[in-house]
């Protein structure tokens, strides 16, 4: 693809995603009504953050399933499945191998340096980090990112008819795109009647996921793959109008906020309200999706240094980020300041802090550079 028919805005899409990220984990810290388990909580707290927790933790991570299905196929097409494969396990494989087993156990143990709960580093990982706190931090995502890689590169190598589907520019219909919605709204609801909302699970210690999601990240996966090989946001191809998209993104958004604040998840108990938490959640996700798009295919879609330094920088901010913010904020908990205050300085510093280190150490140093 030339550099004038470059899609950048997808590649500012993630990084406004991952900044989003970290207002999200920041907003954990001081939203009312935290899980019990977060690494750092502070004595004081918001409804403000736990609203901005409910709207940011609903679309983030399917988008960048979608962006990461999006830019698959042109890479597998043209490397083949084999060296995708092996590229896919040196970028995505080993970092999140590494950090399950490395980063994962330090940034756990915050939950009891910020409780004060007398466990050494060495007894936590010992016991209760392979028990009862077992977890992957961040890092869960790369576990099932590099799964969906493994399959698809299966798929490419066993299936000829597969590898010869052709890249056209289709104009996806009403009924398909409500379609999408309602099937993943569905599959949502079917999990929710064995699963409560916003519980994490996992298969043995190998991958840990929402299972009220899975059906999402697959879903928004293989979206991508499907919008890539139809030209959606191509010249000629499905490119979301804005005045359409940004008014569902936001009225869907102030109704799944509302219905969570007004029926929040214990109250959740009969298969309509579940439908109904199903429904805006996922029309607000798919809403935030195309109306993110379409206003950063407007607005974002360009490649000026500041943006190109971002985008070239969004893995590693997205892997380190933990390492800053939940230090930080344990830091924060003893300074008396406003929690408003203390979540602008902490978003600022951890998006700065993961910038920096990751453009002048992890992009310098021989060989992990060729990760990040």
């Amino acid at each position: 693809m030339n550099r004038s028919k470059r899609i950048y805005f997808l590649d500012n899409f993630r990084v406004v995603v991952i900044f989003l990220v970290i207002v999200l984990h920041t907003s954990i810290t001081y939203m009312a009504f935290a899980p019990e388990w977060w690494y750092v909580i502070d004595p004081q707290n918001s409804l403000f953050f736990t609203a901005v927790v409910l709207l940011v933790d609903v679309p983030i991570m399917l988008i960048l399933f979608f962006i990461s299905g999006y830019f698959a196929w042109p890479s597998l097409a043209q490397r083949g499945a084999a060296q995708f494969l092996k590229d896919k396990f040196i970028r995505i494989g080993l970092p999140w191998l590494f950090g399950v087993l490395i980063l994962a156990p330090p940034i756990t143990y915050i939950i009891y340096l910020s409780r004060g709960v007398p466990v050494s580093f060495l007894e936590f990982w010992q016991t209760d980090f392979w028990g009862p706190l077992y977890q992957q931090a961040v890092y869960w995502f790369l576990g099932i990112l590099f799964l969906f890689f493994a399959i698809l590169s299966l798929v490419y190598a066993i299936s000829p008819q597969f590898r010869a589907v052709e890249r056209k520019p289709i104009q996806p219909s009403w009924r398909l795109l409500g379609g999408f919605v309602l099937l993943m709204s569905a599959a949502f609801l079917t999990v929710n009647l064995f699963f409560p909302l916003d519980t994490w699970s996992r298969a043995g210690y190998l991958f840990v996921f929402q299972p009220l999601r899975v059906p999402l990240y697959i879903g928004y996966f293989v979206l991508g793959l499907y919008a890539y090989q139809s030209g959606w946001f191509t010249q000629n191809g499905y490119q979301p109008r804005l005045a359409v998209w940004l008014p569902i993104l936001i009225v869907s958004g102030l109704l799944y906020l509302g219905y969570r604040f007004t029926i929040p998840s214990p109250a959740q108990t009969t298969i309509i309200l579940k439908a109904g938490n199903a429904l805006l959640f996922n029309l607000f996700c798919f809403s935030s999706l195309l109306g993110g798009a379409a206003l950063l295919q407007r607005r974002l879609n360009t490649d000026n240094p500041f943006w190109k330094s971002q985008a070239a920088s969004s893995y590693g901010i997205y892997y380190l980020h933990p390492l800053f913010l939940y230090p930080l904020a344990l830091i924060f908990v003893a300074i008396p300041l406003s929690i408003f205050l203390k979540a602008l300085i902490l978003i600022i510093l951890t998006m700065l802090l993961s910038w920096a280190f990751t453009a002048l150490v992890l992009k310098q140093l021989p060989l992990v550079r060729q990760i990040f």
